[in-house]
């Protein structure tokens, strides 16, 4: 009887370690569904998964790590501002512009972005897009960056992938940040930036709005 009673302690052990890992397992590799059912849901949020996050840096040279890597805050601008284009509300905030050398598992994931993987800087954007339209649209809050020293990425460079470029539908809301390597413009050089928005689409490719370009200084 005393050694049914501890096979069965013992079963009961294994079973809670096993739910306790998989647990665990969900946590690690779970991160990325809960940020894309964040964005689906127009939760606000800035953490995302290529890089550390950057919010708590506000001087020059000050830096962060975690298990992504390390940042070094090298630009900051002052820059807020609100945009209506047609049905599309737009606001930019937080720009900043980073150093970072990313940890060793990362690495061959910005190979298809900069030959500099190791070791580069980029420009980051906080920003939200709202649909205020009774339809579906399609809109880029970012489809082309420029540098003071004509350095140029468009929205296919941007490296956070938290969905911000695409199609929002009727009043839908979206916020999270951009991120965009700049391999060609030194940040001590760095004075200002051009975005350009998209255009603003309907679903059958129709022009609702026409895009703007704005000037953010450092």
């Amino acid at each position: 009887m005393r050694k049914i009673m501890l096979a069965i302690m013992a079963a009961a052990l294994l079973a809670g370690c096993n739910v306790n890992n998989e647990s665990k397992g969900e946590s690690r590799g779970g991160n990325n569904q809960v940020q894309a059912a964040s964005l689906q849901n127009g939760d606000k949020y800035t953490n995302n998964p290529q890089a550390p996050a950057t919010d708590t840096l506000k001087e020059i040279d000050q830096s962060f790590g975690d298990e992504d890597g390390e940042v070094i805050l090298k630009a900051l601008s002052d820059h807020k501002s609100a945009h209506t284009l047609g049905p599309i509300e737009l606001t930019i905030d937080e720009v900043k512009v980073m150093n970072y050398i990313p940890a060793n598992h990362l690495i061959d994931y910005f190979h298809g972005f900069t030959h500099n993987e190791t070791n580069f800087n980029y420009v980051k954007l906080k920003v939200t897009v709202k649909n205020n339209a009774s339809q579906t649209v399609d809109f880029a809050p970012v489809s082309i960056l420029e540098t003071n020293e004509g350095e140029m990425k468009d929205f296919e460079d941007d490296f956070y992938l938290q969905s911000l470029h695409g199609q929002l539908k009727q009043q839908e809301e979206k916020s999270g940040e951009l991120a965009f390597i700049i391999d060609k413009t030194d940040p001590e050089n760095l004075s200002n930036i051009n975005i350009t928005t998209s255009d603003v689409f309907n679903m059958e490719e129709e022009p609702l709005a026409e895009g703007e370009t704005i000037q953010i200084e450092f």
